[in-house]
């Protein structure tokens, strides 16, 4: 049976409430004037859809004093009064949002705008069983839902990778306890009740960045993803690229080596062999007597955010680890750069001090390598939302999937 491509007209109703609902949500204050510049929707059908929106209690109207009432009739409004200002209710239903790393699980519960009303982390040091990781969900979950009185929607949960998103099955995470093959989505929303997704936690990130953060001015970017892995997540023609069963973005896994070592994942000579912490600690241990100034010039084992913070201070070893891992990251970004004409990429990482040296050395490196570079400027910027955006996007993958009308509210 051929696809149905038409809509009758309660569709075409549908899909303007969805992209009314989208554009208060991501622009957190909009007037109907906005709307209606923005879609090119009548003022009659704009206002008509927020009105329901405003019944439902999914949106609210407020009146804003920034503009002192200097607003003139012809941008639609009434001379010396002020704008009438849309946003998301404080009681409209919730997003559970969950991130799933090695060693860490978070929970939170946000509006579809991302505001986040409640969080809950459960640190683990220990190997854990497919049950466990169960049941540190389900009772961080009900301990954020007991706190609330909101409606939840449905709960999306962002997870280290790979993952068949489409199927909700945690597949084979590297170095994660032997963990594989985990119907997650079919475990929470067997103890929830509630419709539950997943989705890789660079393609999360990407969407939180496209809908909440950065990447909203783009309409194409790379999420470059370095936590305990490098991952990817692609935001193409306004929409995330997630691959036939959401698991595109593997950077790591691509071989900057083909004469290098075998790699866990089959490959050999891949990216994340060369570009990790082990790698970076190596380094430190043996040039350690050349930078005996550093704060790095200790006989022990740094951390990634020890070591990015250090070199945000200028110490000059740190500066020399780090470009040496930036180098590594370059050659797999080159390629991916070069291959999809794509000259934006949004970097996600923890550290404790503002900074952007990380950036510089990436758009150093890459700028020396890509086809394009002289005739066109490479943006790195990195996420506001700083290593936070995996978690952020477990709530943004719900939301877009609202927007797209694939989950009614």
């Amino acid at each position: 049976m051929s696809e149905k491509l038409g809509n009758n007209i309660k569709g075409i109703k549908d899909k303007n409430r969805a992209l009314i609902l989208k554009l208060i949500a991501i622009n957190k204050n909009i007037s109907r004037v906005d709307i209606s510049r923005l879609t090119g929707l009548s003022k009659m059908g704009i206002s008509n859809i927020v009105s329901e929106l405003i019944r439902e209690n999914m949106i609210e109207e407020k009146e804003s004093y920034t503009n002192g009432g200097t607003v003139s009739e012809e941008n639609g409004y009434i001379f010396g009064r002020p704008p009438i200002m849309l946003s998301i209710s404080e009681k409209s239903p919730c997003i559970c949002g969950m991130l799933i790393k090695r060693g860490l699980c978070e929970v939170i519960i946000s509006d579809i705008s991302g505001k986040i009303y409640d969080k809950v982390v459960y640190k683990y040091e220990n190997e854990i069983t497919e049950k466990e990781l169960y049941d540190i969900l389900i009772n961080a979950f009900f301990q954020i839902k007991n706190k609330t009185n909101k409606d939840i929607i449905a709960i999306g949960i962002s997870s280290i990778g790979p993952v068949n998103s489409k199927a909700g099955i945690i597949l084979n995470p590297p170095f994660f306890y032997n963990i594989e093959n985990v119907e997650i989505t079919k475990m929470m929303e067997e103890g929830t009740s509630i419709p539950t997704f997943l989705i890789n936690d660079a393609n999360a990130a990407a969407l939180a960045e496209k809908l909440y953060g950065i990447g909203n001015n783009y309409n194409n970017f790379v999420y470059l993803h370095i936590m305990n892995g490098i991952g990817a997540g692609f935001i193409l023609e306004g929409q995330l690229y997630g691959g036939e069963i959401g698991q595109s973005g593997e950077i790591g896994h691509t071989s900057i080596n083909f004469s290098g070592p075998k790699c866990i994942c089959g490959n050999t000579g891949c990216l994340e062999l060369y570009a990790n912490i082990e790698r970076m600690n190596e380094n430190i241990s043996e040039l350690r007597h050349i930078y005996s100034s550093s704060i790095l010039n200790e006989d022990r084992k740094f951390t990634w955010i020890e070591i990015i913070d250090a070199a945000n201070s200028n110490d000059y070893f740190a500066i020399h680890i780090l470009d040496d891992f930036c180098k590594y990251i370059s050659y797999a970004l080159v390629d991916v750069l070069n291959m999809l004409d794509i000259s934006c990429i949004i970097t996600g990482y923890d550290s404790n001090l503002d900074g952007d040296i990380l950036e510089k050395m990436l758009i150093r490196h890459v700028s020396s390598s890509i086809l394009y570079s002289k005739y066109r400027n490479i943006d790195i910027i990195r996420s506001k939302f700083l290593g936070d955006a995996p978690l952020i996007g477990a709530v943004a993958f719900i939301s877009d999937l609202i927007f797209n009308l694939n989950i009614k509210i």
